[in-house]
């Protein structure tokens, strides 16, 4: 009996032994349950947590307030004719149809050359748009549906409606479209860009890929963005949120719901979203909207040169501690610019009370300035501070053929004198009427360069043989005595500051080019 209960008495052991185990891990569970409620209650009792939930529901409101109003754009190419290169059984002899003049066959040749030119339909495309007026106006881009044949919209709800009206800019990129409804849509109200900040959230709206009724969200990544590789002038602004293929023409939101931008492009070596996105300014394309919706036209400001960014060394040159604003290059013939007394080598450092930074920020400046109106522009001239007035003008059509004017007469000179800047690394000879002819300029100001040397200043800038050399300093040359005298001046500050010209194709191009001068050259 003994033996019998000795195991008893362990079983009764073990099994209390593991009861105690099994309470204390359960105890332990409870345990942990209870400290993650605890920290979880915490947590959403924190600042942090609190702060996290706001924006995140501002989010959602935003949603909530925008997507009703953001459109699906879907477009049908247009139809082209396309002769195919298959040949007639019989070819296209004219003695052989003379010979064989029987009008079935007639009819039959003629049939294979009908045959041989098809209709193709050019493809269709789709991106995003939004409405802005309830009655069914629809902003977008124009590059969304540029030469589309038929234009469908794709409302939130799934409806579907063809546009009846289309009007574009494609100078901006913005597009304005119409569709017939009776009721009263949901629309969207274009915001303030300028008062975003680097740093604030936004949302970005529209149909990559075809998924409609898609939200991203990231911040204003820039502003006063340029695409280099973009026939677009205007600024734009720079968001983290992803744009890809589809987007386009989607609207771009702040916080408070309100269109701060148009969707329009981004930046990638993939071919998709690489962090990089592009929006259209709402300032910009509300001033583009209006006058489509008004006029169906666009008409812009121009006051008649042509200009260049400051860096860092043309700012030194012009002495100019920071370099901002734009350098005169070039200013067209009876135009504003001209008859308010611009000159080239003026640097521009505000229109109308508006510093500018760089040429894009001018010309997006100038040409939403009143057609008409008398503005002040403040210049540096000379390393002095002055302000011109001048009565800007329409921009006219053919802009490139009138900026090709130059704004002073021909050359005094008719020497064939040739000269060397040993301490540029240029040799440079008058320039005549027949050898300006010859490279294609439409002006023989100035001295041309008849070659450079390899790894010298001048190579190091750009400076290419045929080049004209119309400025040197402040000073305008006719000459190579001018070249000269000019250099003379140069040498004392040790920086020679060159306005350059170069033809390309019909046209000829101006930039300036700043050179540090060095005695070991």
């Amino acid at each position: 009996m003994k033996l019998l209960k000795w195991p008893s008495v362990l079983l009764v052991a073990a099994i209390s032994v593991l009861a105690v185990g099994v309470t204390h891990q359960l105890n332990g569970t409870n345990h942990a349950v209870a400290q993650t409620q605890l920290q979880h209650a915490d947590t959403q009792n924190s600042p942090g947590f609190a702060r996290a939930y706001e924006l995140s529901d501002a989010f959602r409101q935003v949603s909530k307030h925008t997507l009703p109003a953001v459109v699906s754009i879907k477009t049908m190419g247009k139809m082209i004719r396309q002769t195919t290169n298959r040949p007639s059984p019989f070819g296209n002899d004219p003695l052989l149809r003379q010979f064989l003049n029987d009008p079935r066959f007639q009819e039959f040749m003629d049939k294979q050359e009908d045959d041989r030119e098809q209709q193709y339909r050019m493809p269709g495309g789709q991106g995003s748009g939004f409405i802005i007026d309830s009655s069914g106006v629809i902003l977008t881009n124009n590059h969304v549906v540029d030469d589309a044949e038929e234009i469908v919209i794709e409302l939130a709800d799934g409806r579907e409606f063809t546009v009846v009206d289309v009007r574009t800019d494609p100078r901006s990129d913005v597009a304005v479209l119409k569709i017939e409804t009776k009721e009263k849509l949901p629309f969207l109200v274009l915001g303030d860009d300028e008062t975003m900040e680097i740093g604030d959230w936004v949302l970005a709206f529209g149909s990559p890929f075809g998924l409609n009724r898609s939200v991203t969200q990231g911040i204003i990544s820039a502003k006063g963005r340029g695409m280099t590789s973009s026939r677009l002038p205007q600024e734009f602004l720079q968001t983290d949120a992803a744009i890809n293929p589809g987007n386009s023409g989607g609207p771009l939101v702040n916080l408070r719901g309100e269109v701060i931008g148009i969707n329009t492009a981004i930046s990638t070596r993939s071919g998709g979203y690489d962090g990089v996105s592009l929006a259209i300014p709402a300032s910009h394309a509300k001033w583009v909207a209006n006058q489509l919706r008004n006029t169906g036209e666009v008409r812009r400001a121009y006051v008649g040169i042509s200009m260049q960014e400051l860096n860092a060394d043309l700012a030194k040159a012009f002495n100019l501690k920071i370099p901002r604003g734009v350098v005169v290059t070039g200013v067209v013939k009876e135009s504003p610019a001209a008859q308010a007394g611009f000159r080239e080598g003026d640097v521009i450092l505000e229109v109308d009370g508006r510093r500018i930074a760089n040429d894009r920020n001018m010309l997006g400046v100038v040409e939403r300035l009143t057609i008409g109106q008398k503005y002040t522009i403040k210049i540096l001239r000379d390393g002095r501070e002055q302000s011109l007035s001048i009565t800007v003008a329409e921009r006219p059509d053919d802009l490139s053929s009138l900026e090709n004017n130059d704004s002073e007469g021909g050359s005094d000179s008719n020497d064939e004198q040739s000269a060397d800047i040993s301490d540029v690394g240029v040799s440079i000879q008058n320039l005549t009427e027949d050898l300006a002819s010859q490279l294609g300029l439409p002006s023989s100001n100035g001295v041309v360069v008849t070659s450079v040397e390899r790894n010298s200043p001048a190579d190091d800038v750009g400076m290419e043989t045929g080049m004209v050399i119309s400025r040197v300093g402040n000073q305008n040359v006719r000459s190579i005595a001018d070249v000269e005298d000019a250099m003379t001046k140069a040498r004392q500050t040790g920086l020679a500051l060159f306005l350059v010209k170069v033809s390309r194709g019909t046209s000829s191009v101006a930039r300036f080019v700043s050179i540090q001068l060095s005695d070991r050259y």
